[in-house]
Formats: C-alpha cells, sequence, structure tokens
C-alpha cells in the first residue's frame, strides 16, 4: 500500500489528509475508516475512533503502529473500486490522483538521518579516486525545516553557486527501539520513500574544512521527499532497487541499492544506539553522478530534477533562483 499526504486541488481549506493511493486513486483515510466503522462493525462514535486510530497526519498513523497500518488496509480494501462513496456527513472519500495536491508524506520527522559516501563509486567522485571505506556508516542530520514535497520548487540561496542533487531511497522507521540487532532490523521499518538529499556543496565544503556539515545541507528546501510511503511488504529486497535522477531529462545518476557500501540493517543497527522513533528517516546515501563529481553542471533556475526509485515512482521538483 501506498500512503499520501494530500490536498484535493479545488478545495476550500489547505488542510491536509493521509490516504490510500489505489488504481489512479487516492482515498481519505481518516473519513473512509469513519464509514467502515459505522457500515462494517456498527460503531456509533465512528468518527472518534476513526481520528483515535487513523489521524489526519502521517506521523500520527505511523506512531498508531502495525494496529493503525492495519486499519488502513482494511479501508483502501472497503472502499476500492466505489469511487463515489461519501463519508457519514457527505465528505468526498476518492479523488483521481490528477485532482490532489500531494505534498511531503511525512512533514516533521523527529530526525532525518542521513549516510553520506555509502556508494564507492560516489565516494570516489572529487577524491582523485582515493576512496578510504568507512568501517561503519557515516553520516549527518537533516533537519525537518528542509523538507519539501513532490512538484514544490527548490531553492538556490543567494548564499550558494553550487548546488547539488542526490536521489536516495529513504527508510521510514515504524517503531521505537534502540540497539536494534541486524537481524531484527526490518522489524522497526515501516516502508520507504524517496529522498532528494539536495546540497550546497561550496557550503558544505567550506564546513567540512572544519569537520562538520551543517548549514549546507539544512538550508530551506534541500530535502525533497515524496511522492508517498510505500509499505514494507510491497518491497521484496530494498537492497535491490535500480535508482536514477535526470535533470532536464539528462540521466545524471543511475545505480542499484545492492551497491551500498553499509546495507539498511547495518545503518539501522548503528544509529540506533540513539533511540530510533516512528516516522524518523534514513536516507541511505546516494551513487556516483553527482555535479560534484565534475562531469555535470551544478543546478541552475529552471532545471527540473526527476529522482526515481524502483518500486516507489518517481519524485520531481524544479530549481528556482532565491532570495534574501
Amino acid at each position: 500500500m501506498k500512503l499520501a499526504t494530500f490536498t484535493p486541488r479545488n478545495a476550500q481549506s489547505s488542510a491536509a489528509g493521509i490516504g490510500a493511493v489505489v488504481d489512479g486513486q487516492i482515498v481519505d483515510l481518516n473519513y473512509g475508516y469513519a464509514l467502515y466503522l459505522r457500515e462494517k462493525e456498527g460503531e456509533r462514535r465512528a468518527y472518534e475512533i476513526a481520528e483515535g486510530r487513523i489521524p489526519r497526519d502521517m506521523l500520527g498513523l505511523i506512531d498508531g503502529g502495525d494496529k493503525a497500518l492495519e486499519a488502513a488496509k482494511r479501508t483502501a480494501d472497503f472502499l476500492a473500486g466505489r469511487n463515489e462513496a461519501r463519508g457519514l456527513n457527505g465528505e468526498r472519500l476518492s479523488y483521481p490522483l490528477d485532482e490532489v495536491r500531494l505534498l511531503a508524506p511525512l512533514k516533521n520527522p523527529g530526525k532525518i538521518l542521513a549516510a553520506g559516501k555509502n556508494y564507492a563509486d560516489h565516494a570516489a567522485e572529487g577524491a582523485d579516486g582515493k576512496v578510504e571505506l568507512q568501517p561503519f556508516p557515516r553520516g549527518f542530520v537533516k533537519v525537518a525545516s528542509t523538507i519539501i514535497g513532490p512538484d514544490d520548487p527548490v531553492e538556490i540561496a543567494p548564499v550558494t553557486e553550487e548546488l547539488d542533487y542526490e536521489v536516495e531511497l529513504a527508510v521510514i522507521i515504524g517503531k521505537r527501539g534502540r540497539y536494534i540487532p541486524r537481524d531484527k532490523a526490518y522489524d522497526y521499518i515501516a516502508g520507504y520513500t524517496i529522498l532528494n538529499d539536495v546540497s550546497a556543496r561550496d557550503i558544505q565544503m567550506a564546513e567540512a574544512k572544519y569537520g562538520n556539515h551543517m548549514i549546507g545541507k539544512n538550508m530551506d528546501t534541500l530535502a525533497p521527499l515524496g511522492p508517498w510511503i510505500v509499505l514494507k511488504d510491497e518491497i521484496a529486497d530494498p537492497m535491490d532497487l535500480d535508482l536514477q535522477c535526470t535533470v532536464n531529462g539528462e540521466v545524471r545518476q543511475d545505480s542499484n541499492t545492492s551497491h551500498l557500501i553499509h546495507d539498511i540493517p547495518a545503518m539501522i543497527e548503528r544509529w540506533s544506539w540513539g533511540t530510533l522513533e516512528p516516522g524518523d528517516i534514513i536516507a541511505t546515501g546516494t551513487p556516483a553522478g553527482v555535479a560534484l563529481g565534475g562531469k555535470f553542471p551544478y543546478l541552475k533556475p529552471g532545471d527540473v530534477m526527476e529522482c526515481i526509485v524502483e518500486g516507489i515512482g518517481s519524485l520531481t521538483n524544479p530549481v528556482v533562483a532565491g532570495t534574501r
């Protein structure tokens, strides 16, 4: 099942809901579950129960764990093919995808842990071919304020001239855990999405001289996320997914997650030394082909990036000039 955060394009309110994407339609899970409870289980307090089990925000749904996700699946199955169904008070329950605006599926994660140089070919870019493979996953933290959604513009801030793209498979943590062993890592995953780890390289490189990654990774709009979360049971092997990034239709990055230096269980094992919480995001790293490598130019206003990950979909964002 694919879970999305959305607003109807013609809605009077900008309030977002969460939905399941089924056969080109998006089903409102909160209102839909209320209808399910009334029709299938005879619940008089259908709205109250639905709000507790499937709230109208993604973090709340993920925090609800297996019970919440099972309720979402029942709702999606219940409404499949019932595109004209209405909620208990006449709410619209189903929309064609072209009638909604998809937002970042998860806007307010507690933390984004991002792997650095986790593909050997990317690690070699700009390093004169001298690569020291780290013995454990390394990385940095991105803050939630960097997140934008599908089709939202990425800004080239006036303080940078070297904005770069990085397609990455992103892991969404599904339950709280600390000191998680490798063989239990997948038990703590809710699903997967796409993250474009946009980076201001000139700022990043200046900071790296003094041993840190801070604002070069954390300016506004530098983490496009989406288009939705695919639950883990739909991805047979996250360690064998093709991923690609194009700019204006030109293929810049083209690889497979099987080439990760440190796999997903290794990252979860190491990084759960600090407690992982529901909704936390792990960005698994990017392959070769970034502008930093010198083969391709940095981003400029008017460019359009498309990040594609097999089994998930594509995430497209235009590039615009930012202002002070």
